[in-house]
């Protein structure tokens, strides 16, 4: 029986200290130190709405991580002392 990529996404998000999860990692972190010429060259052996399917779920994560970025920065922010609105008017400022 064959898996989509979401499908298949699913099942190991659902695993989260499972091997498989952890191989998948190391694979996207190898696939992240290849040239785009190379990653570009594999991606064409790939079909079109599995692409799709691989960016969608990429862009989720990284608007996810981005998030938790925002408010690791905010935490560390308010552990200095710098208010919400000392930081909004230093930026207005720029």
């Amino acid at each position: 029986m064959s898996m989509t990529t979401y499908e298949m996404a699913r099942v190991l998000e659902q695993l989260e200290e499972s091997p498989e999860k952890i191989m998948f990692s190391k694979l996207l972190n190898e696939l992240g130190n290849q040239s785009g010429e190379r990653i570009r060259s594999a991606a064409k052996h790939v079909p079109l709405h599995m692409l799709r399917d691989i960016v969608f779920q990429f862009q989720q994560v990284i608007e996810a991580r981005k998030d938790e970025q925002v408010e690791i920065m905010a935490k560390q922010i308010a552990e200095q002392g710098i208010s919400a609105d000392e930081l909004k008017a230093y930026l207005a400022q720029r």
